[in-house]
C-alpha cells in the first residue's frame, strides 16, 4: 500500500482564522508569501526547481480540498498517487514524481504521521470555533517542543562550523564573533556555499594588500559582501583610508613615544 503524503506543518502554515471555522474541503488556501527561506532557495536553485515549485503549489491546493486537510488522501484514507494528481490537475505525473523527493528532502512534504504530522481540521467543531481534537492539541504541543530541541541542536552545529571558519582569521583581525556566526549561517550555510571556498578566500584576503592595510574589511562585512565571489586581484589597494588625513600607524606610534619622552 502506498504511504500517504502530507503537507508538513499544515496547521501552522496554511490554516488561518477563516479556514479554521470551516470543516472539510476548502475552495481556496492561504499560502505564506516569503521567498527568502532556506527551503525555497534550495528548491529554486535545484535542477527543474521552478517546475518543482509549481508542483508544490498544486499539491498544497489539492491538500486543501482533501477530506482531512493537509493530507493527500481520498475520503476513505487511500493515498493519492502521482497518476491521481495528473488526473486531477492535468500536470504530468512525471513532474510530480520528480518533485516529491526534492520537496521531502527540504521538509515541505512528509510521509504518514511523522513528527510534522497532520492535524484533524474541522472535526468535532462546535459553532465553528474549534478545529482540533484535544489529543491533537496535546500531540502538537509535544511535537513543537521536540522540534524546538531539534532546531536548537541544529543551530549549535551551525555555530560550531562557523567558529571553525572564524578561527582561520588572523587573531589580530578578528572582530564581532557573534555577528560573524550569524552572517556565516545566513550567507554561507543557508546558501550551500562550500566552506572550503570561504576559508580559501579568507586566507587569501588577509594575505592581500587590502587585508593588511589599516582599513581592512572586518570579517562580518566580508561575508555580507559575499567576498569569495570577488576578483582577488582587486584586493591590491594598500591604502583604503576613508580619511586621507588620518595618521599612519607609524606616526601614531612616534607621537606616543615623543610624549613618553617628554614626561620622563
Amino acid at each position: 500500500m502506498t504511504t500517504v503524503l502530507e503537507i508538513a506543518n499544515w496547521e501552522d502554515n496554511f490554516e488561518i482564522a477563516q479556514s479554521r471555522r470551516r470543516g472539510g474541503r476548502l475552495s481556496w488556501v492561504a499560502m505564506p508569501t516569503r521567498h527568502d527561506s532556506r527551503g525555497y532557495r534550495k528548491l529554486l536553485r535545484s535542477k527543474n526547481g521552478v517546475s518543482h515549485f509549481a508542483c508544490w503549489v498544486t499539491l498544497v491546493q489539492l491538500a486543501a480540498r482533501c477530506e482531512v486537510r493537509g493530507t493527500l488522501a481520498s475520503g476513505s484514507g487511500v493515498a493519492l498517487t502521482s497518476e491521481d494528481f495528473e488526473n486531477m490537475t492535468d500536470i504530468p505525473a512525471s513532474k510530480f514524481e520528480a518533485a516529491i523527493p526534492v520537496l521531502c528532502d527540504i521538509g515541505w512534504l512528509c510521509y504518514g504521521e511523522s513528527e510534522h504530522g497532520r492535524s484533524v481540521v474541522g472535526a468535532d467543531s462546535e459553532h465553528g470555533t474549534t478545529t482540533l481534537h484535544n489529543s491533537t492539541v496535546h500531540n502538537k504541543t509535544k511535537q513543537n517542543s521536540t522540534l524546538q530541541d531539534l532546531k536548537n541542536a541544529h543551530r549549535n552545529i551551525q555555530v560550531s562550523e562557523a567558529k571553525k571558519v572564524y578561527e582561520k582569521i588572523p587573531s589580530r583581525k578578528r572582530r564581532g564573533a557573534k555577528s560573524f556566526y550569524n552572517s556565516y549561517i545566513s550567507e554561507v550555510i543557508e546558501n550551500d556555499v562550500p566552506p572550503e571556498t570561504v576559508i580559501d578566500a579568507l586566507v587569501a584576503y588577509y594575505k592581500s594588500a587590502e587585508g593588511n592595510c589599516p582599513f581592512f574589511r572586518e570579517p562580518t562585512r566580508l561575508l555580507d559582501d559575499n567576498f569569495w565571489q570577488e576578483d582577488q586581484e582587486s584586493w591590491t589597494r594598500k591604502d583604503r583610508a576613508e580619511n586621507p588625513n588620518a595618521a599612519t600607524e607609524q606616526e601614531q606610534l612616534a607621537s606616543v613615544e615623543h610624549l613618553f619622552e617628554e614626561q620622563t
